[in-house]
């Protein structure tokens, strides 16, 4: 658990490197802070040639992202999200997950009303997998993560729903297999914007 929170704290010092590197007088970045409400998840794993299918319960997220607008329309980011535990269903088990990844956003573009726009995004990268109550020995490897959203922006807040797919492996003791696994959450994120 130290390293997942080592890399975590790594990820905020780099982006918050890019913003102080990056930053400029005008509005043509954001850095926002992103608080959000899951309800729902599907957690798929491929266990030797047998795919089983479970709900999760309802779960919570915490974020921050960072933007960069190239023109009035298309903006490149990095950002990083935890997804807080939550239960399986029928399943000893919780799941979380941080992913880190790299974005882009496309908002309309409307001249003179910068601080209100609707938008869609698309972001990659990897996820970090937590699982609790694993076999002993058994080991979880980072996945592809990849979502999309719609949203909008008014002012200093911004609102969004994002649909993302955390994909991870889990290697089991004794050299037993690889159980191939994904959780595809919908979130629904309420934020702070600063420019």
């Amino acid at each position: 658990m130290s390293n997942i929170i080592k890399t975590f704290m790594v990820f905020v010092l780099l982006l918050t490197t890019v913003i102080v590197v990056s930053a400029k007088p005008n509005n043509d970045r954001e850095f926002i802070l992103k608080f959000g409400f899951q309800p729902l998840g599907t957690l798929s794993e491929k266990i030797q040639g047998t795919n089983t299918s479970k709900n999760t319960k309802l779960g919570l997220s915490a974020g921050l992202e960072y933007f960069q607008y190239l023109n009035n329309v298309f903006a490149l980011g990095l950002g990083a999200m935890y997804d807080f535990p939550r239960d399986i269903d029928n399943d000893k088990r919780s799941a979380s997950f941080m992913p880190l990844f790299a974005a882009l956003k496309l908002r309309t573009p409307l001249r003179g009303l910068d601080n209100t726009f609707m938008f869609c995004s698309g972001r990659i990268g990897g996820s970090i997998p937590i699982l609790s109550n694993l076999s002993d020995g058994a080991t979880q490897k980072i996945g592809l993560y990849y979502g999309a959203g719609v949203g909008f922006s008014i002012n200093y807040l911004v609102v969004e729903a994002i649909y993302a797919i955390n994909n991870f492996s889990i290697s089991q003791s004794n050299n037993s297999g690889t159980i191939d696994a994904d959780c595809q959450i919908i979130t629904l994120y309420a934020g702070c914007k600063f420019e």
